[in-house]
């Protein structure tokens, strides 16, 4: 037995010997890199919370594990989406903001470059960048994306303006990186499962987190619950310790993060065969709407209303499992409310519902009418990314409009119709590719529970963003573009025959969800 193992570590060590001898360029990258990383780190950038210089090693390390094995990097990237804001920022008026996220995602898409230009094994694994059926619409998105950047710089002349515009040009970029880094290295079908899990998982980290940020400091919500209703705002909905912890800065983001991740979970239990992985499933799906509750987000209801409702039309075995948690998260969102505010659940709602008709902040209507008068002055390449704030009348709501409240407004206000155009063909696209899945592999034991969830998600998130401009923090794009390439690589796995189809009658044999990495 010990000669068997003495052997085995000598070919482990071969094998290794050789692959260091055929990737050298991936090595001398890495350390290149990570020289430039740590000179920047050391000299110019300060970090004024711990939790920021965490997620920058939390970045490093995903980058050196690139080296590794490249999917443990997409999963890791994934855990890491909570995690999408922290950073630091420079430029005019420290606006220009480059997040931990940022950084691991260059660092991995370098040191895949370099591997796969390196090493032929790896490459022979599939093409560098793998084509999807919307190429084209992205192409062209992207170019007038990058026109309306050129011509903001133009329109747009305070520094801070011009760094303004070049910041969210940049995370538009990075968006579509993130959405084919995903969808090229999700290979197989134990990829795309094991990706939907953690994609969710983090979303049950972010639920909990949010609660903490709700209830964490009971004592100071409840109390503030009379003064806050007066100010338009329910007890702990400003910031709160969970929004801060996260970078979100707001609760519409934490809900959007939610109602992207909370489907999975939702439509995972269904096809769990063990008892304590359904426990575990039911109270990831508990926290989760909690936390959505308890946001105080009307758009996060309406889309989650939404979205649920939707697949409960349109796959009716579903329908039932709703009705049921409908019931339970009733009885218990009612003990958690009366708890935690002295008030029902449904007082609750219909009070901030109200708000709505003496709240100048909820002044959606106008705020709409601000952002089609920029759209109609600047009708082809719009005012410039992230420049909405220079142009739009603020005279017509309270405060200042820093963005259209509309994610469909707002692209085309900033980057022009022909943009938003296309945006909508990629998210019609999108829509298509996930109503397939649905129709294909809702009974699917093992992949039922993705194409469910991300269907009813990403149903969700698009209700959200007729409310919210999601982009106007950032980080919830990533969510977004990572939930639409679960589904942009679950239908090109049903197209290659990777997964068997089911029928709507047809139901296969239970299956556990995680396939390990």
């Amino acid at each position: 037995m010990l000669n068997g193992f003495t052997q085995r570590l000598e070919e482990l060590y071969e094998r290794s010997e050789d692959f260091l001898g055929r990737s050298w360029p991936v090595w001398v990258a890495a350390i290149l890199f990570y020289i430039a990383f740590s000179w920047v780190l050391l000299t110019k950038v300060r970090f004024p919370e711990p939790i920021y210089f965490v997620v920058f090693i939390m970045a490093a390390f995903i980058v050196i594990i690139t080296v590794i094995r490249i999917e443990w990097a997409v999963l890791g990237l994934c855990a890491m989406i909570a995690f999408t804001r922290p950073g630091v920022s420079f430029g005019p008026g420290n606006v220009f903001h480059i997040s931990g996220f940022n950084l691991a995602l260059v660092g991995v898409w370098f040191v895949y470059i370099i591997r796969y230009s390196a090493d032929r094994a790896f490459a022979a694994k599939g093409p560098l960048v793998r084509k999807t059926p919307l190429d084209n619409i992205i192409l062209m998105y992207l170019v007038f994306v990058t026109l309306a950047m050129l011509v903001g710089l133009n329109k747009n002349w305070s520094p801070y303006a011009r760094a303004r515009v070049m910041l969210y040009w940049k995370e538009q970029v990075l968006y579509f990186a993130w959405f084919y880094l995903v969808t090229t290295l999700l290979r197989n079908p134990r990829d795309i499962r094991n990706f939907a899990i953690v994609f969710a998982t983090a979303g049950l980290f972010v639920a909990g987190v949010g609660l903490y940020g709700r209830f964490g400091g009971a004592v100071e919500a409840v109390h503030a619950t009379e003064e806050e209703l007066e100010a338009g705002v329910v007890g702990g909905r400003s910031e709160g310790a969970g929004s801060k912890f996260l970078g979100l800065g707001h609760p519409n983001f934490l809900g959007a993060f939610l109602i992207m991740s909370m489907p999975i979970w939702f439509f995972a239990v269904d096809h769990l065969k063990r008892w304590y992985h359904k426990l575990f499933a039911d109270f990831a799906i508990l926290i989760g709407f909690l936390g959505l509750l308890f946001t105080y987000s009307r758009s996060a209801w309406f889309g989650v209303l939404g979205g649920i409702g939707m697949l409960g039309v349109t796959d009716h075995r579903a329908l039932k499992r709703i009705l049921v948690f409908i019931v339970l998260f009733a009885v218990v969102a009612q003990g958690m409310s009366l708890i935690y505010t002295e008030r029902g659940v449904i007082e609750l709602i219909s009070i901030r519902f109200e708000q709505l008709n003496r709240s100048d902040y909820s002044a959606r209507p106008a705020i709409f009418q601000s952002a089609l008068e920029v759209i109609g002055n600047n009708p082809i390449t719009g005012v410039g990314p992230g420049a909405f704030p220079w142009h739009a009348d603020n005279s017509m709501v309270a405060g200042v409009l820093t963005q259209a409240h509309n994610l469909l407004l707002t692209i085309g206000s900033e980057n022009g119709i022909p943009a938003l155009l296309f945006f909508v063909a990629f998210l019609v696209g999108i829509f298509k590719m996930a109503l397939r899945n649905l129709r294909t592999l809702a009974r699917h034991p093992g992949f039922g529970f993705i194409a469910q969830g991300a269907y009813a998600g990403f149903f969700a998130i698009v209700t959200q963003t007729l409310f919210v401009h999601l982009f106007h923090h950032r980080n919830v794009g990533y969510a977004l573009f990572a939930l639409l390439a679960i589904i942009v690589a679950l239908d090109r796995m049903v197209q290659e025959g990777q997964l068997p189809v089911t029928s709507p009658e047809e139901e296969l044999e239970p299956s556990t969800v995680w396939a390990g990495p």
